[in-house]
C-alpha cells in the first residue's frame, strides 16, 4: 500500500531508501531542504515493495522497483503529476511513453576531508551561462530554489573567472547523506577546450568525499568527457507524461 509520509519513522525510512539511486537522491534532497510539511512537496512510501515517491512542482520522482503497476498507476492518476521521472524499468512497467531519456552516470568519490564550499555565488551569472547553453528554464523559480538549497547545504556551485568575466560553472543541485547530483557543467564558448570543464568537475567533487556522485546525461552529449573523469553508466532515466 502506498501511504503519505507523515510519521517520523516513515521519514527516516524514506531517506534510507533514497540513498540508492539518482531519483532517490533528488527526492531526499528536496525533503531535507524543504521539509515534509510543504504543500508543493509531498512524499509517499510503498514500504512492502521499498518504493518511494516525491512530488514537487508537478514532477513525480520514483525510486525503487515498481512491482505492482496497477496500484501504482491508480496512485499516480489520483495524485495527478504533470510529469514523471524514473528509471526506464519503471517507465516500462507503468507503460509510460518517454518524452526524453538519457544515461544515468555515477562515480564513487574517494573518501577524505571535504573542501570548503564556495560561499559567495553569483546566481544570476550562473543562470545566464546555463541559459546560453540551453540548460535553464524560468529565472525566478531557478533563483528561489537554488538560493534556498545553497542556504540549507542542499546544493553547491563552483565558478571559474577569467579576469572579471564568468567563464564557467559547475552546479550540484541535490545533496543527500550518501549522494549528490551534478546537474550542470557549463563553460562559456570563448573559453572552451582549455580544461576548465575538467577543473570545475574535480573542484566540485572535492566538496563531497565518500559520496556517490550522479549525473543525468542527455543522449549524444558529453559521454567521453565524463567517461574520462571516471563516470560510468548505471541506468537510463526517462521523462514521461502519465
Amino acid at each position: 500500500m502506498i501511504t503519505l509520509v507523515e510519521k517520523e519513522e516513515d521519514k527516516q525510512r524514506l531517506l534510507e531508501l533514497c540513498g540508492k539511486t539518482v531519483f532517490g537522491c533528488k527526492i531526499a534532497s528536496t525533503a531535507l531542504c524543504y521539509g515534509f510539511d510543504k504543500s508543493f512537496a509531498c512524499f509517499w512510501l510503498d514500504q512492502e515493495r521499498e518504493v518511494a515517491f516525491g512530488l514537487a512542482d508537478g514532477l513525480m520522482l520514483i525510486t525503487g522497483t515498481v512491482l505492482d503497476p496497477k496500484e501504482t498507476k491508480e496512485f499516480l492518476r489520483a495524485v495527478g503529476p504533470k510529469k514523471i521521472m524514473c528509471a526506464v524499468k519503471n517507465a516500462e512497467a507503468l507503460s509510460l511513453t518517454p518524452t526524453e531519456s538519457g544515461d544515468v552516470l555515477k562515480k564513487q568519490l574517494e573518501p577524505g576531508e571535504p573542501d570548503a564550499i564556495q560561499e559567495e555565488v553569483n546566481v544570476r551569472g550562473i543562470y545566464r551561462l546555463l541559459e546560453e547553453a540551453g540548460m535553464a528554464d524560468e529565472f525566478e523559480p531557478f533563483y528561489l530554489d537554488l538560493s534556498h538549497k545553497l542556504r540549507h547545504k542542499g546544493a553547491a556551485v563552483v565558478t571559474k573567472y577569467v579576469g572579471e568575466e564568468l567563464a564557467g560553472c559547475a552546479l550540484v543541485s541535490s545533496v543527500a547523506p550518501s549522494c549528490a547530483v551534478l546537474s550542470g557543467v557549463v563553460v562559456s564558448e570563448d573559453y572552451r577546450r582549455r580544461g576548465i570543464g575538467t577543473e570545475l568537475v574535480k573542484k566540485i567533487e572535492g566538496f563531497f568525499p565518500g559520496k556517490t556522485m550522479y549525473l543525468l546525461r542527455e543522449k549524444g552529449r558529453h559521454l567521453e568527457f565524463y567517461r574520462k573523469l571516471g563516470y560510468l553508466k548505471t541506468d537510463t532515466w526517462v521523462w514521461a507524461a502519465l
